[in-house]
């Protein structure tokens, strides 16, 4: 998570400087049927995912979550990755997003913006606690 919120600095950075396009997040669930092998048999066709947003720029980074999860739903899904790209709108985002291999197995994602400026970090209560700062 550390490093997600860390590309999003980066992002929010870049974005308004330098950057006429916007930044999405793209949210990667997976159904109870989607198992390890075949995440490993659709390696390949993530990876030219991947290699066709970057040779057209859209690309920013990504973040599998491997190993051991717990989700909270009613449809058995559950998130395994989150990919940040650059696209002019949501329209764009979503068109983009159509190229997730696990669409092909059952498996959804989520679009959505992620706003312009840096994110609010919030410290500890007990780091807080301990700087005297007033929560």
């Amino acid at each position: 998570m550390k490093h997600l919120l860390i590309a999003l600095l980066l992002i929010a950075g870049t974005a308004q400087k330098s950057q006429p396009m916007k930044a999405f997040v793209v949210l990667v669930s997976v159904p109870s049927t989607y198992t390890t092998a075949l995440a490993k048999s659709v390696n390949p066709k993530w990876e030219k995912a991947i290699a066709d947003w970057k040779a057209s720029g859209h690309y920013i980074t990504s973040f599998a979550y491997p190993g051991e999860s717990r989700t909270i739903n009613q449809n058995n899904s559950r998130q395994v990755s989150s990919i940040l790209l650059r696209a002019e709108n949501i329209e764009e985002a979503t068109e983009l997003a159509k190229a997730c291999p696990v669409l092909d197995y059952g498996g959804s994602v989520e679009i959505r913006e992620i706003p312009k400026g840096a994110p609010q970090i919030f410290e500890p209560a007990a780091s807080a606690a301990q700087k005297g700062t007033v929560l």
